[in-house]
């Protein structure tokens, strides 16, 4: 908790006066709209506490290869020099959400820790100007866009919308991509505590076992995409060939597990442990779940990998994190649009939690096709699904696509 809020017991105000108190705290955040901050270097520890900068500045081979691995895409475009420097590219190239790899978050975002005030991930924009490749070095500032509330109704809780703009300038001093984050709060008043329904539409949540036949039918699809059965390559898609409303392949992911999990943390998020772990955690500890085999206190991400510390916050497994679920949703998208597609920008929405033990079939559908700025564009609607039919992720592609009138060989 900061300095600030340890001075208030937001526990002991009535309704009315906590809803004051919080939306005061609101407006001086809001006050600081289109503020800029440079977030530090990610070793340093200042005023006590450890935060969060550049995670990998230079850009390498290695790196995009790791992030491939996490995503599990085994496209040779993001891995093998000899096979990307035969395409419109001239070498290896970045996937998308390689910006995840160079620094994730915000240094403005997740400010609202407050008693009663829990945070979702609201989904990612990403918007990408230039192609990401080794040898690039990256600096990044970061823009405040403030808090928006959002009316609900029949809930005993209200929600906000928290927005910052992440700038990623490379060596040549262009903006190469750019993401916006969302953090959802949910903000509950003392005395309608307990009535939140978040966690019941979960309760009845059973891990799913797989039969021999749906075993065989994953480990299938995980041996074709390793063929590249469905991925387009260097069969160039034409934008005069795309049809509006056909469907994109479907890619599998699953049952996703803590090896998963990992892999994406490892890549594109912050590895704390121990003394740094707690130099993370040390300012806001209401946040973080006292485990209660242990009596220490659990980090917060750690839902992400343990069932026992997700049961601890009251949710039956534990969860794939909002990242890695939009990374399962790149694979089919890169696969459909081949080596010469650029996309442009990704927009996701996190609509239900995928748990441990559960599938992904990432699907889409070409919804529209359309030229501006002389650009040759495609917009696809695509989504992840879990065995059960649910949908958790749902996001929009904008993707360049090259024309049989004009071949462009710069993006």
């Amino acid at each position: 908790m900061s300095g600030m809020d340890s001075e208030l017991n937001w526990e002991n105000l009535s309704d009315e006066e906590w809803n004051k108190r919080l939306d005061d705290r609101i407006a001086t955040f809001n006050e600081g709209r289109g503020e800029i901050a440079a977030p530090p270097a990610p070793h340093l520890l200042l005023r006590g506490e450890y935060e969060r900068g550049i995670n990998h500045k230079l850009v390498t081979e290695d790196l995009i290869r790791h992030l491939a691995d996490a995503i599990g895409d085994p496209n040779p475009i993001w891995r093998d020099p000899a096979y990307a420097a035969g395409t419109r590219w001239g070498g290896i190239v970045a996937p998308p959400l390689y910006d995840t790899v160079i620094a994730f978050g915000s240094a403005f975002a997740d400010r609202l820790r407050i008693p009663g005030v829990s945070r979702l991930n609201g989904g990612y924009k990403h918007v990408y100007f230039k192609p990401i490749r080794p040898g690039d070095t990256f600096a990044i500032y970061d823009k405040y866009e403030g808090i928006v509330e959002k009316q609900v109704t029949d809930k005993p809780y209200r929600m906000f919308v928290e927005s910052a703009s992440r700038y990623y300038v490379n060596q040549r001093d262009e903006v190469a991509t750019i993401s916006i984050s969302r953090s959802i709060y949910m903000g509950t008043p003392p005395g309608k505590r307990g009535k939140n329904k978040e966690t019941k539409m979960y309760q009845d949540k059973q891990r799913h076992y797989y039969s021999d036949e749906e075993l065989e039918m994953i480990h299938q699809a995980y041996d074709d995409q390793i063929a590249g059965v469905n991925r387009r390559g260097a069969n160039t898609l034409y934008w005069e060939d795309v049809v509006e409303g056909e469907a994109i392949p479907t890619i599998i992911k699953g049952p996703v597990d803590v090896c998963d999990a990992c892999a994406r943390t490892m890549v594109s998020c912050y590895a704390y442990a121990f003394a740094i772990k707690w130099a993370a955690m040390r300012e806001h500890l209401q946040h973080h779940p006292i485990d209660p085999d242990t009596g220490e206190h659990m980090f917060l991400r750690d839902w992400h990998y343990s069932d026992h510390a997700a049961q601890v916050r009251g949710y039956p497994f534990a969860n794939s994190a909002g990242a890695q679920n939009e990374m399962m949703l790149v694979h089919p998208v890169t696969d459909w649009m081949g080596d010469a597609g650029f996309v442009k920008s990704m927009d996701s929405q996190a609509r239900r939690m995928l748990f441990f033990g559960d599938m992904t079939f990432a699907k889409g559908t070409v919804k529209k096709k359309y030229v501006e700025n002389g650009e040759h564009l495609v917009l696809l609607d695509v989504w992840g699904e879990n065995q059960d039919g649910v949908v958790h992720t749902k996001a929009d592609f904008v993707v360049k696509l090259v024309s049989k009138s004009a071949y462009d060989k710069e993006i």
